[in-house]
This record gives C-alpha cells, structure tokens and sequence, in this order.
C-alpha cells in the first residue's frame, strides 16, 4: 500500500484553491505535534502485525513543515527505520525508496535544509505558475506576500543535492496569462538554477469544503478545452529544447496510467493517515465522511482497508459510467478518472478526460489505442467490478458472435498451468526437462516440453549423425499402475500444414508414431546409472524418404502411459485443456538432409 502521513492539517498559507477548507486554520498543532510520531510508529506495526506493507510513506499536510524541527525529525527516523526493516521485501518487489518524502509549500525550507540534507528527503515543493499570482494567490495566512522568500528557496532547492521535484496546481485564472507561465518556467530554470526537467502539473477542481471556507474568493477550475489548449501550447514551446524530457515524462504525469487518479480503485492500495489515526482516502478526499475508511488506531487494519476499497467503489457507482467512457479505446488507463474529483463534480468520468485523450494520441507508441473488441472487453469487466448495478439496467453491447469467450477464472492463479503441474504428480512427470535427453554427437542437451520453452533449438541432422535418446528411468513409473507394459511413445510430424477433425484446426502433419515397449529399451546410457538409451538414427534414416528438404520435422518423446494421462487430463480438466492444446510432450525439431547433400550441412 501507499500510504500518506498528515501529522497535522495546520498550514501557514491560505491558498485560495484549496480543496481543505477550515480545517487547515482549525486544527491544533500543539497537539498534533504531540502525538504525530507514536501515530506514525503505531500505524505501521499494526501494519506490518497485518502482514500489510507500506511500500512508500510520505509526509503530506495542510503543510507537514509546521511541526516542530524535533518531531520532523522523529518523523523522518522513523520512516527511515521502516525502509530499512523491510529493504529486502521491498527491493524484490520493486519499491527502491530508502529515504523520507515530503510534500512543502517551502515557506520553511531555509530553517530546514540541514534536517532534510541529514535525511536525505525528497521533497515536493508546491508553488504558482506564474510567479506573480504565486505572491496573489498563495499567500500567509495573514494575507502577507512571500514571493521574495519563495524565489530565495527556490534558489537553495535548486542546489540541495537530493531527490527534488517542483509541483503547480493551476487554475482558469494561471492559464489566462500562459506567456507568463512560459516564461516563468524558464526563469526558474535558467536563472533560479532549478533543472525544471522535474516538474508536475496539475489542475485545480471544484470543492465543498474550499467553497464553504472561502465562498465566492475560490479560483476557477480550467475547462477541459483550456487544459488541452495549454498541453499544446508547451508542446510548441518546449518541444526541441533542453526540457523536452521534462515535458514527455513529467509534467503531465498525473494524467498517465501509473497516477493513484487512474487506479481502478484507489481504495485498495492509497491511504492518507492523520496524526489522530483517522484514514482517509488521501489529500482530495480529508475530511468527507464519504471517503473516510476508519481509524488505524482503534479499528482492525483490514476492516480499514475493506471499507476503503469499497467506499470508493460506491463512489464510482453513484456518479454512473458514462457512456462515452463506455466506448472509449483508452478506458482501461484512465478508469474514468479520480473518485473524490468525480463526487465533487457530480460526474462519471474525469475532469481531465480531453486532455487525457490528447496526450494519449500524441505518443500512440506508448499509449496504443485498443481494438474494438480489447475495449468492450475491458468495459465489460470494468463495469461488473466498479458499477454492478448499471450492469443490470443498462448492459454493455453483448460480446461479437466472432469473439472467442473464455471462462473469466482461466485467469485465477491456481488454473495457470505452471500451478496446474505443480500440483499434479503425472503432469510434473510429464512436463520435466529431466526424464529425457537428446545426443547428437557428443552433444547432449535435457528436452523438455515445447509449451514452457521460451525460444527453440531447431537442429540439422543427416545421416551417419551420432543421434540417441536418452531415458531416466523413472519415468516409466509416473502415471503407470504397470510398467511393464508401458512404452517409449514417439510422434513425428512434419511442417507441411494439413487440416484435422471437427475443429477444422490447421495443424503440422502427421508422419509416423513408434512405440517401443519398456522391457527392450537395455542399451546403457552416457548419463549414468538409472539412464537407458535408445539408437535413433537408423529410425529416422528408415524414414529419410518422408523427410523434405527445407522443411522442419518435430519429434515428441513420452511414454504410452504419460500419452493417456495428457489425454485423460483434457477430459477432466478445461483449464488444462485449453492451455495445453498443444502437443505439450519434451520435443526436439530438426531438419534431415540426404547422405547425398551432406556437404551442404553448415549452409
């Protein structure tokens, strides 16, 4: 899970966007700073007592550097202690954060710096774009300009030698002056030192709690037409410069499908903590009773956990699935958008659906529009996990007659095949590399079945090759209730495609099947003790004349009883069935060349 740590909702600003309303002036920091480590500490053992892993905390506010330095400090300790308690799990699964974030409006960062330089925090500094409305829009509590301060912090962020990043929030009012906005992106760059590579976008959205507090002083948020506008108007800017890559991989981040705003659920995997223990689903959502989970103080974890899943799935229910997301070739990225944005506006999809699509069309390597029957696929199953009711009373378009259905649990871990051998004595015997092995030569190589191999060998053989088989002897034990007449089973086939049975399947053809019962497979083997061979070659030079040259023949090794079992196995077993349509037996593929053509062999 992701979780954010708010030790206080106090903040030192006013910003007239805010989506918090009163509770940034209400809350009481002595007593949040009080208890905003043990909270933190707290929650993550019943956490990890939960076997539920935090595999990013970060602090977030109101404004988290209103705490005083001593407990940020605490905070920082034991965020750091966290990363190093679970380094290991969380490396294997990818999650590389080993120091503290934190979300700032920087307004302290000066009094700060060798506390997070210590830690080594990575921070996320907030601020307007244009400069000037940043000394209009975002100011004290008191009313005051700090757009001096703000310049000179950006300067020492610019030089602090951690992991930084510069977040804007922009409104209608930011991007009726884009010139500014353009210029000032530049200013920061090239004169206040900040590499602007690293910087997000985001738009402001309309609030209940913001329009309470502020009344009609709130900002506007931007149209989707002018989100889009301003999308293109960096695009013309930037493109071809030194911030291109900002602007292709950062900027516009939040809109891209690995966001928290395009989960499917935001509510299974992000959280936002207060320092009273009290969860919500994040910063968006603090305090709506509709998307708070419960108290991680008082509460089970996994109680917390269920209802926020399932909260923001009502969410989602409530406002609808709107028809034009239904049909959408970019629905399984965005999922219709953030649940709090959408309960604000009273709406089934995202505030930022037009400018979603348009930076989705202008990089169709990295975001391919799906096929018809890919996007009501997904549809489908997006509308039966997130809106079960609209499922009912207004259904999707039922699947093409052409569409192939397969049953929706072939997908549940334990019907994937590898799950299906594991558990399964015959199969594990039928599937391993280590029953059979080829010799051409002095070579010798295990065979093992062409459903689990990754790439194949193809070989070029001609007569007078050294060419055995050789066989554990174990084998003829698995799945055989009498060994003595089980069988060395071979099939060869041929790549010239002929058309089988009642499925019409166009498959390789069939050349021959040998059976050689176990009682006569004597030969000794080069690999020891409990191996036995078999001679090949004068098996395939009885058959040299239904070899083509330049067409590829496949020879599958098993034993009679191991055959039946795969057979008897599709009968019982449709998941194994429909993965293992396939010859799934150890094979090896070669082509023959005549004795006459043995000169040719390296061509």
């Amino acid at each position: 899970m992701h979780l954010l740590y708010v030790p206080t909702l106090n903040c030192n600003l006013g910003c007239r966007y805010c989506y918090l309303g009163e509770q940034t002036t209400t809350a009481s920091l002595k007593s949040d700073a009080a208890r905003a480590v043990n909270t933190l500490q707290t929650a993550l053992q019943r956490l990890d007592e939960a076997n539920v892993l935090a595999f990013n905390v970060s602090l977030h506010g109101g404004e988290a550097t209103t705490i005083p330095p001593a407990v940020l400090d605490g905070l920082f300790t034991t965020i750091r202690a966290h990363y190093l308690k679970h380094f290991d799990v969380l490396q294997a699964n990818g999650h590389r954060k080993s120091a503290p974030h934190i979300k700032t409006n920087l307004y302290n960062f000066h009094q700060l710096y060798d506390l997070f330089d210590r830690h080594k925090v990575s921070v996320s500094a907030s601020i307007d774009l244009p400069l000037a409305l940043h000394g209009q829009y975002r100011v004290t509590r008191g009313g005051a300009d700090w757009l001096a301060r703000t310049r000179a912090n950006l300067r020492l962020l610019a030089n602090y030698p951690h992991a930084k990043k510069i977040s804007a929030t922009l409104s209608r009012e930011h991007l009726a002056r884009p010139d500014e906005l353009v210029a000032d992106i530049w200013h920061i760059h090239r004169e206040l030192g900040f590499d602007m590579n690293q910087l997000n976008l985001m738009f402001a959205f309309p609030s209940q709690l913001n329009r309470a507090h502020q009344g009609e002083q709130i900002l506007t948020p931007a149209s989707e037409a002018e989100q889009v506008a301003l999308f293109e108007l960096l695009q013309r800017e930037f493109t071809g410069t030194e911030l291109e890559e900002g602007l292709r991989r950062h900027w516009f981040d939040e809109f891209t499908p690995s966001y928290c705003t395009n989960a499917v659920n935001c509510g299974e995997k992000f959280y936002l903590l207060q320092g009273d223990g009290e969860v919500y689903s994040c910063v968006r959502g603090q305090g709506l009773p509709e998307f708070r989970y419960g108290n991680l103080l008082s509460d089970p974890v996994h109680e917390v956990l269920a209802a926020g899943a399932a909260k923001i799935r009502a969410i989602h229910e409530e406002q609808g699935f709107a028809a034009d997301c239904r049909g959408c070739g970019h629905l399984s990225r965005c999922n219709t958008g953030c649940a709090v944005v959408k309960f604000h506006n009273r709406s089934g999809k995202s505030y930022t659906c037009a400018l979603q699509q348009t930076m989705y069309s202008a990089a169709p390597a990295l975001y391919p529009l799906e096929t018809p029957a890919e996007q009501q696929d997904y549809a489908r199953w997006y509308q039966a996990t997130n809106h079960p009711a609209s499922a009912i009373t207004a259904p999707l378009p039922a699947a093409p007659v052409n569409e192939v259905l397969l049953p929706r649990d072939l997908h549940d871990d334990k019907n994937a095949l590898s799950q299906l051998i594991t558990a399964d004595d015959g199969l594990r015997a039928l599937f391993s590399p280590q029953m059979f092995a080829l010799q051409i030569d002095d070579d010798i190589v295990p065979l093992a079945s062409q459903l689990l191999k990754s790439a194949s060998t193809c070989y070029t053989l001609a007569a007078g090759d050294t060419l055995r088989l050789h066989i554990n002897e174990a084998v003829w034990d698995a799945a055989c209730d009498e060994p003595v007449r089980n069988t060395l089973y071979l099939q060869l086939l041929r790549d010239t495609p002929v058309v089988y049975g009642d499925e019409q399947r166009t498959k390789q053809e069939h050349l021959f099947s040998y059976q050689l019962f176990r009682r006569l497979v004597t030969a000794p083997s080069a690999l020891g003790a409990g191996w036995r061979s078999v001679d090949l070659a004068p098996l395939l030079a009885l058959h040299s004349g239904l070899f083509m040259r330049g067409v590829l023949n496949n020879c599958f090794v098993t034993t009679g009883y191991l055959r039946d079992y795969h057979y008897q196995k599709q009968k019982n077993n449709a998941f194994y069935h429909i993965q293992a349509l396939n010859l799934p037996f150890p094979n090896f593929e070669f082509y023959y060349l005549p004795e006459a053509d043995d000169g040719d062999r390296d061509a």
